[in-house]
């Protein structure tokens, strides 16, 4: 072996920490390390990986919840140019409707946020109870150990 090989050799022991007479390609860390310190650093691995488990988990939810927001709002904005021009197909300021209560343009948008408060409550109230029943199963799920 050459001056410039042992050179070599001997900066990558120094480099990785190995002791004379180890080669460092065939060098296994984890059988140079006692079971007690290697078993704490598959330890710190494992939660390592779970806690990059959870994060991923944490994005794709955020994820999800932006995407459905997002067309919610597209939903809600269509529904909201249907129910104006229904009111003002039927209710709109110049229908007998309107000239019997006597509705003007404010009259007629008056009524088209208390139709569209009364759906949104009714809405509101569906899916609060349908979580409400999702949540309770699944802490009977989870207290029955299923």
């Amino acid at each position: 072996m050459s001056d410039d090989q042992q050179r070599q050799e001997a900066e990558h022991r120094r480099r990785f920490g190995l002791p004379p007479g180890v080669d460092p390609r065939n060098f296994d860390p984890r059988r140079a390390m006692d079971p007690a310190s290697l078993d704490k650093v598959l330890r710190a691995q494992a939660i390592a990986r779970a806690e990059a488990q959870a994060a991923t988990t944490v994005i794709i939810a955020t994820i999800v919840s932006l995407v459905t927001s997002a067309f919610s709002f597209v939903a809600a904005l269509a529904w909201n140019t249907a129910i104006q021009d229904a009111l003002n197909k039927y209710v709109g300021t110049n229908t007998p409707l309107a000239k019997q209560f006597h509705l003007g343009k404010v009259g007629v948008e008056a009524l088209y946020a208390v139709i569209v408060t009364v759906i949104a409550i009714v809405v509101i109230l569906i899916v609060n109870r349908f979580a409400g029943n999702l949540a309770k199963k699944s802490a009977i799920a989870l207290a029955s150990g299923s």
